[in-house]
Parts: C-alpha cells; sequence; structure tokens
C-alpha cells in the first residue's frame, strides 16, 4: 500500500508539473529595450527560414490591431515565460532603438521543455527586417531617446517592415568579414595551404550537436555584395552566386569547450573553390561595433585539401586547425592550445554564420546571412 501511495503521488506531482506548463527565459543582450509577442495568431505556421518570413512579418507590423499588446525586457535583463505548451513557439518583436524611427525586427523559434528550464539570447544585429515607428502596430508608440522608456507601449497600430534593409550594424560588421575574404581566396588560389582532404567525409557527426538547421527552399531576404571597394546591401533577387555550389547549408553541428572547437557545416550539393563560409565572432554586440575575430573555412583552399583562416584585428592572418573536406560535409577541429587563438571572442562567444562566393574574373564577392549561433547553446535561427 505504502509503494502505491508513493507512485500515485509521483505520478500527481508529475501530472502538476505538466500542466503547469514549459518556461522559457529570453534575454535581452542589447542596450535597446526589446518588444515582443509570442505566437501571434496572423503569424500560425510561420518559421524563420521561410521564404515568405519578411513579407508576412512586414504585413503582421503594416496591419492596424488595436489587441495587440508587446511584452517588452529591459537592456540587458531578462523576462521568464511561464506555463507555456511543449514544443515550438514563435517570438516576433524588434528593438526600440534609441533616437531612431527605424526599428530592428527579430523573429526566431523558441523550444519549450516541459522536463527543463530554456534560455534564449536575443540580439538586434544582423536584422531580418526593420519596423517603422508611426506606422500600423507602431503608430502611437512613443520615440525613444537614448534613456529607454519604461513603458511598455501597448501600441494598438504597427510598422511596416522592408524586406532589403540591413542594419547599419551587420552591414558593416560583414563589409569588413568581406574584405578579409576577399584577400583569403586570392591568398588561397597563389597557395595557402590546407590540412584536410576528402578521404573521410564529416557529415554523420552523431556525437556533435546540432546548432540550427536550414530548410531546402530557404532564401535569405537580402545579401551583400563586394567589388573594389564598394559595398551594397541588394535584394536577394539580384544574386549572381546564389544557389551555386556550396552555398545552400543544410544544417550546422558544433561545440566548443576547453579540449577544442568542433563544427560541422553539412552542404548536400558539395563544394567549389569559390565558396567560403564566414564565421564572424563576437564576445558582446552593440549597434555598429565590428566582430574581434573573424574565421573563413575554404572546403576547397588547395587542391582537394581544405583551410581554415584565422583573421584578427591587427593581425596578421593565418591557418588554425585542420579541415576535413567530404562530398557533403566540411568539418573544422582546432585543439584545445589553439582554441586560445580565438579568445579574443569571450569565453562564450556568438557567431553569425554566413557563405560567401568569390567571382574572381569579376573580383566580387557576394554574401548570404544563415543564423547567429552559439557553440554551447543549439540555435533555431535560420528555420
Amino acid at each position: 500500500m505504502k509503494t502505491l501511495l508513493i507512485a500515485a503521488l509521483a505520478a500527481l506531482s508529475c501530472t502538476v508539473a505538466f500542466a503547469q506548463g514549459a518556461t522559457v527565459t529570453l534575454d535581452n543582450a542589447e542596450d535597446s529595450a526589446f518588444y515582443y509577442v509570442v505566437d501571434p495568431p496572423a503569424l500560425s505556421g510561420l518559421t524563420p527560414g521561410s521564404p515568405l518570413m519578411a513579407s508576412k512579418v512586414s504585413g503582421y507590423f503594416s496591419s492596424a490591431d488595436p489587441d495587440t499588446a508587446f511584452s517588452s525586457i529591459d537592456p540587458g535583463k531578462e523576462a521568464r515565460m511561464t506555463g507555456l505548451a511543449a514544443g515550438a513557439h514563435l517570438v516576433v518583436g524588434f528593438f526600440a532603438a534609441p533616437d531612431s524611427d527605424d526599428y530592428p525586427v527579430r523573429v526566431m523559434t523558441i523550444q519549450a521543455d516541459s522536463s527543463r528550464e530554456r534560455l534564449y539570447t536575443v540580439y538586434a544585429v544582423p536584422a531580418q527586417l526593420l519596423a517603422h515607428r508611426g506606422v500600423g502596430k507602431l503608430s502611437t508608440f512613443p520615440r525613444t531617446t537614448s534613456t529607454v522608456a519604461s513603458t511598455a507601449g501597448t501600441a494598438s497600430t504597427g510598422g511596416a517592415g522592408q524586406a532589403a534593409d540591413q542594419s547599419p550594424g551587420a552591414a558593416s560588421n560583414q563589409a569588413s568579414g568581406q574584405a578579409s575574404g576577399q584577400a583569403s581566396g586570392q591568398a588561397a588560389s597563389s597557395g595557402g595551404a590546407g590540412t584536410g582532404t576528402t578521404a573521410s567525409p564529416a557529415s554523420t557527426a552523431s556525437d556533435v550537436p546540432t546548432l540550427a538547421a536550414f530548410s531546402a527552399t530557404y532564401d535569405p531576404v537580402v545579401f551583400t555584395r563586394e567589388t573594389s571597394g564598394d559595398f551594397q546591401v541588394l535584394p536577394i533577387s539580384d544574386s549572381r552566386s546564389w544557389k551555386q555550389t556550396g552555398t545552400r547549408i543544410a544544417s550546422v553541428q558544433g561545440s566548443l569547450d576547453a579540449s577544442g572547437l568542433r563544427l560541422v557545416l553539412n552542404v548536400p550539393g558539395g563544394f567549389s573553390p569559390s565558396v567560403s563560409y564566414f564565421l564572424y565572432l563576437f564576445d558582446h554586440r552593440a549597434a555598429g561595433t565590428d566582430n574581434a575575430v573573424t574565421l573563413e573555412i575554404e572546403p576547397v583552399a588547395r587542391g582537394t585539401g581544405g583551410a581554415c583562416i584565422l583573421w584578427e584585428k591587427h593581425d596578421a592572418p593565418r591557418l588554425l586547425g585542420s579541415v576535413t573536406t567530404g562530398p557533403s560535409s566540411v568539418e573544422l577541429d582546432v585543439s584545445g592550445a589553439d582554441v586560445a587563438a580565438i579568445s579574443a571572442a569571450g569565453a562564450a562567444p556568438t557567431a553569425d554564420l554566413t557563405a560567401g562566393w568569390y567571382d574572381k574574373a569579376l573580383g566580387m564577392w557576394e554574401e548570404f546571412y544563415y543564423a547567429t549561433l552559439s557553440p554551447a547553446v543549439p540555435s533555431t535561427s535560420g528555420g
């Protein structure tokens, strides 16, 4: 009888815990307030990687809805969301950038798990699109100054995003990275040595956690193009190289600890000598700030070998770790001793992942943003 009673109490405890739902914490890493809604009915079924994401979210902000109430997280603070049903939830929000009428928009999927609490950090850079104060759902939203307003602004009406826009901070970060990438492409073609081979595919790395996965139909809204010092942010329809061999990433796996860094990019279409993958590492993020460290992975750097080039401000580029290139994956392994080389990115860095294509004949780089990653915490960006 005592055993049955204990079992019954345990079952009741589990039932109550399940009924209470899951808890997810959002961490605002920026110096401006973040306003958000969870699972807005108008965007039901939408994922961040959907080709229709930008247009649907833009339409959502541009439509007037007096019942829309945005929750808010002050700069550098956290908010716990309790009672969530287990499973995926869509978070749609914007950062009320001081002294601006254009607000960076963040669309992300969070995973609620009743067995443990999850933490997601939200960043303004790079912006997926912009919402405009004074339009639609943000028509009554007060303009913020350098001192962020404390009121949540349960705005009854909200702003249209522009799919072809990108935040200036993201553009400047990618510009510096692309300039480095162009130099590395030229260096590799003139004899940059790699340490990997194509003998051993790296794709089924089951012991490495998946950080992000992307739909086969994923298209970025915009891309960047650099040629002879001219840097542009353009709609994806203007790209010459999008969907060329190696530009479409299916998933990313990775881990970072004291023993080293391990990163696997799964690319079903294989690789071209023209493609590189960039990881722009940040120790912290703020509009207009540059990343401290960039890793460029060249799957075909010389012959059939791959290479990783470490770019640091004020230091000459150098090779880092070992790169193994397979038919549909490329893996970077950096030993514990060499991990110190990227310590400028902090103890818990985040990284913007892009795929770049260098057209040697035109002297032109095109680069495509995929997701912001943390090697320690799986990301759901990019859909």
